[in-house]
């Protein structure tokens, strides 16, 4: 435990900079990625000069809404050694069950990135270590996508919106750890409505966790600079924890963030 504990001290909330410590780059379907047929656009961000293989988070936006809309988390999670795919969608008005195909296709994209020879991240992508996010439908998406593929890391809702007859379907009864951000006064997927639910109807013997921002709105999820940069901290422990298996960032998931209304979960009621 002592060698443990040592390994873990500059691990802290506080340490945790936007951006950072690595560079990175990107690439898109234009430099030789394949273009699925479930989603339109892609943009692949990987860190440089840091050996991989490298965990990896794919990333969908909300209705109405471009690729570009949760293009934050691209440098952000890169810069911290996470590879990010950025996809869009077939059409804006998209519903979550086609969000989380389109999730579930850019997967299958990534994992033939990782085989393609001339890729910059040819073998550097570890298959085991994928996880799915969005924002608004994106997020309700990527809680299908999980009930779809249980092999997937983990799940991370952004404000996360839900048709409420997906319920009474199970859509949200899965094993994948799950993270949700939300907005105390979002008024387009409002937290009684949306968030709350997807936190409440994701089993209990999953590890999950709900993190409301303090008069935080729709948009929030969006940018990992959103609660003084908590909402990044947040989401970046969570990935080591849960996609990189570092136990160091255990700790971080059971502090009350700044800017929270809410920070609710089940994390100490598993084994650490």
């Amino acid at each position: 435990w002592n060698v443990f504990s040592q390994a873990c001290d500059s691990v802290s909330l506080d340490n945790i900079n936007n951006p950072g410590p690595y560079a990175y780059q990107t690439i898109v379907e234009n430099d030789g990625m394949r273009d699925g047929p479930d989603y339109s656009g892609a943009t692949l961000y990987y860190p440089v000069d840091i050996d991989g293989p490298f965990s990896s988070l794919v990333l969908v936006p909300g209705f109405v809404s471009p690729e570009t809309t949760v293009s934050a988390w691209g440098p952000y999670l890169a810069s911290h050694g996470i590879i990010v795919m950025t996809i869009g969608t077939n059409t804006f008005t998209d519903l979550p069950l086609d969000r989380a195909n389109a999730l579930l296709d850019a997967v299958q994209t990534l994992q033939e990135e990782n085989n393609r020879d001339g890729s910059p991240v040819f073998q550097q992508i570890d298959e085991s270590k994928i996880a799915v996010g969005g924002h608004s439908m994106g997020g309700g998406g990527a809680q299908i996508a999980a009930t779809m593929d249980s092999s997937l890391k983990s799940v991370i809702s952004f404000n996360p919106w839900i048709q409420s007859w997906l319920v009474d379907y199970d859509y949200l009864n899965h094993s994948v750890p799950h993270l949700i951000i939300s907005g105390q006064d979002d008024t387009t997927a409002s937290v009684n409505e949306h968030a709350n639910i997807h936190y409440d109807y994701t089993p209990d013997s999953t590890p999950k966790a709900i993190y409301e921002i303090e008069n935080g709105n729709h948009s929030g999820g969006r940018f990992p600079s959103t609660a003084n940069n908590y909402v990044g901290k947040i989401v970046l422990s969570w990935l080591n924890y849960f996609g990189n298996n570092n136990n160091c960032y255990y700790p971080l998931l059971l502090e009350y963030p700044e800017q929270a209304s809410v920070y609710q979960n089940n994390l100490e009621s598993f084994s650490f």
